[in-house]
């Protein structure tokens, strides 16, 4: 089955070899990621570990790797090794990528319990027919294993590809989409966004638990902004199908910041988040948020600020407190000293009689009760609340 592969040999081609284990503790520096396989073009079972068609490989690149798990089949390189120099010889087994032997994204296994007679067909070798294996043909009764570590998830699919995308796709509900807007075509899952110029980029980030089976085996499916556990779309104009979760809106309408819901979440370039909980946590400065046309904020229950020391709230022209407010406030020192000139003014006062000027009205008996309620007027003063006067840019 390999192509120009000799085992014993130099010559560095491809050969499809079964995984049988996965190093996961390994410290030292080249066997992080390694495995070992069985060579399946040697005509020996996967059942003799003592063989020396037994081999154990490496990641070929550490930078992006995809784990294999037991059962599955990889390609291997034979290649020079980290001992190789001009005295001596040194070549390693490297393994390039998965075969996707089950056209899945899950997982792609072929166990050793499973034979496939191949001398029936003139080759040696225990999984030389992968049409056959791959359609479930074998010469035992035993029923496939995979990998016993390896958490199995019948109900995940693969993502719907679109013209020209470039797509990579975890095991379990994990996917970037490099795509866009498309020109043309028919799909089994349509897009959940539209309009937009076609060739116009769209990027996806996808991370959702996939429960709800569709009792087909590799059927498709697409991004789904608002159901999906966790999405971030950068889009540069499509119209996304999403629907927010909080409906109150009043105040933000009462500004105008509402051009989201005007463009059907599309026309003006975006970055979406959507998750059942989204966290900023600045351990070091500040989270800044800055926008051109209006921040707004919304909930179907409450809105929460917390400082330990200030909260401040400017507004250049007004701050309104309810979509209509119409009543100013007071501005409560100079309303104090205000109330207190009035009622020391009316304390001095005197009143005409019949009989001649009165005394004032503070050394009256009742001026006590008065002067009592002015003492509280401190009281009533914020000590954590200020306002300004409205000054005249």
């Amino acid at each position: 089955m390999g192509l120009s592969f000799n085992v014993r040999g130099e010559q560095s081609t491809f050969a499809p070899a079964e995984v049988l284990e996965v190093l996961y503790t390994e410290t030292t520096p080249i066997a992080v990621g390694m495995i070992k396989v069985s060579l399946l073009d040697s005509g020996i079972s996967a059942d003799n570990p003592e063989s020396d068609q037994v081999v154990t490989a490496i990641p070929l690149n550490r930078s992006v790797r995809r784990i294999p798990i037991v059962g599955e089949v990889v390609l291997l390189v034979k290649a020079p090794g980290p001992y190789v120099s001009g005295l001596r010889s040194s070549y390693e087994f490297y393994y390039i990528d998965i075969v996707s032997l089950q056209s899945s994204i899950h997982q792609n296994g072929i166990p050793t319990s499973v034979k496939i007679d191949a001398s029936k067909n003139g080759i040696s070798g225990n999984s030389s027919n992968y049409a056959a294996a791959s359609a479930g043909a074998s010469a035992t009764t035993q029923e496939p294993k995979i990998d016993k570590d390896f958490a199995e998830n019948e109900n995940v699919k693969p993502l719907q590809p679109y013209v020209g995308d470039v797509l990579i796709e975890g095991r379990y509900g994990n996917s970037i989409r490099l795509s866009a807007t498309q020109k043309s075509g028919k799909f089994a899952v349509e897009p959940n966004w539209n309009k937009a110029n076609p060739g116009d980029p769209i990027l996806t980030i996808r991370n959702t638990r996939q429960v709800q089976s569709t009792g087909k085996i590799n059927d498709y499916v697409t991004e789904d902004f608002t159901k999906d556990d966790n999405t971030i779309v950068l889009s540069t104009g499509q119209e996304l199908t999403f629907e927010q979760s909080s409906k109150s809106l009043s105040a933000n309408k009462s500004v105008q910041i509402d051009s989201w819901q005007k463009e059907n979440w599309g026309k003006t370039p975006q970055l979406m988040l959507s998750s059942g909980r989204i966290i900023f946590n600045s351990s070091q400065k500040e989270i800044i948020a800055f926008a051109k046309n209006g921040i707004g904020l919304s909930s179907e229950t409450n809105v929460a600020i917390d400082a330990k020391q200030t909260v401040v709230i400017n507004g250049g022209q007004k701050i309104l407190l309810g979509t209509n407010a119409t009543e100013a406030l007071v501005l409560g020192t100079s309303w104090q000293t205000w109330m207190n000139n009035l009622i020391n003014a009316l304390g001095v006062s005197t009143v005409i009689t019949p009989v001649g000027p009165s005394s004032t009205v503070n050394a009256s008996p009742t001026w006590a009760a008065v002067a009592a309620l002015q003492a509280q007027l401190p009281t009533l003063i914020s000590d954590s609340v200020f306002t300004k006067k409205k000054t005249t840019p």
